[in-house]
């Protein structure tokens, strides 16, 4: 399996990773076997603005179909 052990390193965080030391800058783990999934987390932070998924959702079957399968697999989770 392609990069089965994977680290996300903030500003900081790299020679603590190099040396194998816990770092709040580090957030280290590995695949699970057999997993299909990918997961992606947009913290808000960014240039978002509201309805700037409005276009694809009407222009991509694709996207809609995907967001949905979302918002159902959220749906025990959140209160949308």
């Amino acid at each position: 399996m392609a990069f089965e052990h994977r680290s996300v390193v903030l500003g900081g965080g790299l020679e603590a990773l190099a040396e194998g030391r816990p770092s709040a800058s580090v957030v280290s783990g590995s695949v699970i076997p057999g997993a299909d999934r990918a997961v992606f987390v947009f913290p808000g932070q960014g240039s978002q603005w509201v309805g700037m998924a409005a276009g694809l959702w009407e222009a991509s079957p694709v996207f809609r179909d995907a967001l949905r399968a979302c918002g159902e697999a959220l749906a025990p989770f959140v209160d949308w």
